[in-house]
């Protein structure tokens, strides 16, 4: 499939129109289905927000991507199967997470074997299947099909649930993704694979259509089903552009997903081995959370609204990500400096977080005495 696509920007605004309609249709028939549909837990351990707002919003990401998958296959027919069939795989953990939006009793291991049922789907249906890392002795081992396979769904498992975890701030996780998106995008381009780029740009769209009514006022939540959808399709988008160019490495892909992955990797470290508690415990000392309450006492609050408070730490944490993203898609064939690359952000995130943290004292003293 050419890279060049004259209805390639007809189809995004198709995406986005659609996804934004649907959230509006959440938005303005509130009334009707709050009951279920909002997120009225003000006093939650990980809560920001300051009245209750619809967290369904993965409905506008879900409709977008269908009008995408229905649009390629009305031009393309079966020749262009891609992105419905990524869409069939997906149904399994954004149903999980949908089910617990509505109803708040879908356990947190059920949604991670959702995910994993979900990158299992994605193996079988479109050969989504990692046989390399870039790290010797490993790479011999992924080699055994059952390896690579287990691998590859804990792998996107991880990174799916790593998107809910950074989903605490108006248009943070959306936006973040996003970023994330077009970063795999342009090094689907630089490597001329059209299908991933494009199953990039879907995400993109869909999620802008989202964000239009979530950034910054926050009229929608992402919910869980929205952001185990948007963190799959960023696994998979991550993984199909392995497997279909050997030639990009894993580090450089990586490198374009650190953020997420490197914040639940960190969150459960410090939780079970630096405050002995469990590592699933819920706390306000996420980065995005640590750069918000900053925010907040630095700043007169007549100076900084509450939404405003939100848009800006979303920015600051989108300007990481963004230089990840610039890194890896300038220096594409670099991987051993992609290596160096994030071993300076995991450096740079960790001394953040711990000045914050000490900065933060009154939560900091309440979560070590938990």
């Amino acid at each position: 499939m050419p890279l060049s696509d004259p209805l390639l920007l007809e189809r995004l605004l198709m995406i986005v129109g659609a996804s934004f309609a649907a959230c509006l249709v959440v938005v303005l028939t509130q009334n009707w289905h709050g009951k279920h549909s909002l997120d009225h837990d003000l006093n939650g351990a990980q809560k920001l927000h300051a009245k209750p707002v619809p967290r369904v919003g993965g409905l506008g990401l879900i409709v977008g991507l269908l009008i995408a998958g229905l649009a390629g296959y009305v031009t393309h027919g079966n020749s262009y199967p891609t992105t419905l069939t990524l869409l069939v795989c997906a149904l399994p953990v954004f149903l999980a997470g949908f089910v617990e939006d509505l109803t708040k009793r879908v356990s947190v291991r059920t949604r991670l074997l959702s995910s994993f049922i979900s990158a299992a789907l994605a193996v079988w249906l479109l050969g989504a299947q990692l046989t390399d890392v870039d790290v010797p002795g490993l790479d011999a081992l992924m080699r055994l099909s059952i390896v690579g396979i287990l691998f590859t769904v804990f792998a996107v498992g991880g990174v799916t649930h790593s998107v809910n975890i950074i989903d605490g701030l108006n248009g943070l996780a959306g936006g973040a993704v996003c970023i994330m998106l077009a970063g795999l995008a342009s090094l689907s381009w630089i490597y001329g694979d059209a299908v991933v780029m494009k199953l990039c740009l879907w995400g993109i769209a869909g999620l802008v259509g989202f964000m239009l009514l979530n950034y910054p006022f926050g009229k929608i939540f992402l919910g869980d089903g929205g952001a185990y959808l948007a963190g799959f399709w960023l696994a998979e988008c991550a993984v199909l552009l392995l497997v279909r160019n050997p030639e990009v490495s894993t580090w450089t892909v990586l490198l374009c997903c650190l953020y997420p992955v490197l914040e639940t990797a960190y969150s459960m470290f410090r939780r079970h081995v630096i405050h002995k508690v469990p590592s699933g415990l819920p706390d306000m000392a996420h980065m995005h959370q640590l750069l918000y309450k900053w925010l907040k006492r630095k700043t007169p609050r007549a100076l900084l609204p509450h939404w405003l408070s939100h848009g800006v730490t979303s920015v600051k944490i989108w300007a990481i990500v963004a230089v990840c993203q610039l890194v890896a898609i300038t220096t594409p064939s670099q991987a051993g400096f992609h290596v160096t690359a994030i071993v300076i952000t995991v450096a740079f995130y960790v001394l953040l977080h711990r000045a914050l943290w000490v900065g933060d004292a009154p939560d900091s003293a309440r979560l070590s005495n938990a």
